[in-house]
């Protein structure tokens, strides 16, 4: 891929999210996980602001863990797409502000208002892009379409143009918008208020996959684009946000939907130790796939009219407490792990980060 392709591949980062694996990490590694996408050639991060981390109470804001990603990133040269909220968040709003975003959005809309101002007020000279809410759909159970678009949206958009209005606005990836309420009406609802459309993707959720192209990918970022043209959004460019491989997501997770490993014959567990882990042949198996399925994936997805930018998910593995080769892990009452990363818990690339760095033209000194 020429440079100018390059620069339309992105990485999720790593999540923040209060009470989930991937906090401990991005509080104490931010930094040099900054440096690996740098190795990698990724000038693109998508990162996502955790209301619940940054506002523990409410007249207390810590912004330091962010700073230093921030600072790191622009140092380096690379770009931020700034995602309002973290991913699992738990609880998924501060305590102080209320039960749920829909509570919040119903009796202290300005509780988020205002945290939205401070968050585009501290960034705003750094941070060009701004995605208005990550995954509304999983993660905020109750909230409807129409409190989205008027409660999260609209404001954050006015806030972000106040700011400055050469910023640019997403909302959240039309597949994630709320369960409740009509996701038609979004069309209308929220026309004027974002520049950037936005679409997450994942093939096959859950299930191992065998096939290591993106056909059915392609398909499905195609279909958006007609719902954009349909729906007279068609001179507006998108963004896929997320797009991953599911690979193994965990291999204790496995146990619930195989129970056995279709391929090796793995009786899957409901925990393994760190070391099992790293180098488990599912594991391996399925990054070999994942890193032959990234050098199909960004040619044919970003040839699709309209596709700016795609970003892949997602960088690190998640061990909850961080990495211990041996310490149980898994969601029988031992600690959580996330396998998603193409760099593992242990920090060693996997053969898939090497694949995307080879279509980055990333660092090879």
């Amino acid at each position: 891929m020429g440079a100018r392709e390059r620069e339309r591949i992105g990485l999720n980062f790593i999540r923040p999210d209060a009470g989930r694996p991937g906090n401990h990490d991005f509080l104490r590694s931010g930094e040099w996980l900054v440096s690996q996408f740098s190795e990698l050639g990724v000038r693109w991060n998508r990162l996502a602001f955790s209301w619940v981390v940054i506002q523990p109470e409410k007249d207390r804001f810590d912004w330091e863990p962010y700073d230093r990603v921030v600072d790191a990133c622009r140092k380096a040269g690379i770009e931020i797409l700034a995602t309002l909220g973290g991913h699992f968040d738990r609880p998924p709003v501060p305590a102080w502000a209320g039960e749920s975003l829909a509570s919040v959005i119903s009796d202290h809309p300005e509780y988020l208002e205002n945290f939205m101002k401070a968050w585009v007020a501290r960034y705003r000279d750094r941070i060009r892009h701004w995605e208005m809410l990550n995954e509304p759909r999983t993660h905020h159970a109750g909230l409807t379409v129409q409190q989205y678009v008027e409660g999260v949206l609209k404001p954050g958009f006015r806030i972000v143009k106040a700011a400055d209005p050469a910023l640019m606005v997403l909302p959240c990836a039309f597949d994630q918008l709320p369960v409740r309420g009509d996701r038609e009406s979004f069309w209308d609802s929220a026309r004027g208020h974002y520049d950037i459309h936005n679409l997450h993707h994942y093939q096959d959720w859950g299930l191992f996959r065998t096939e290591p192209v993106a056909a059915r990918e392609e398909k499905s970022v195609r279909w958006f684009r007609n719902e954009m043209e349909k729906h007279g959004e068609g001179n507006k460019p998108f963004w896929v946000t997320e797009i991953g491989w599911w690979g193994t997501g965990s291999l204790d997770g496995k146990h619930e939907y195989y129970r056995k490993d279709p391929a090796t014959g793995h009786e899957f567990r409901t925990s393994y130790l760190g070391k099992e882990i790293i180098g488990h042949p599912v594991v391996m198996r399925e990054d070999a796939l994942r890193a032959e399925w990234l050098a199909d994936l960004f040619p044919r997805i970003l040839a699709v009219p309209g596709c700016e930018k795609a970003f892949l998910w997602v960088s690190l593995d998640e061990f909850e407490g961080g990495f211990d080769p041996d310490r149980a892990y898994g969601r029988s009452g031992e600690r959580q792990v996330d396998l998603w990363g193409i760099i593992a818990g242990d920090r060693t690339w996997r053969p898939s980060a090497h694949v995307l760095r080879e279509i980055l033209g990333g660092d090879h000194g």
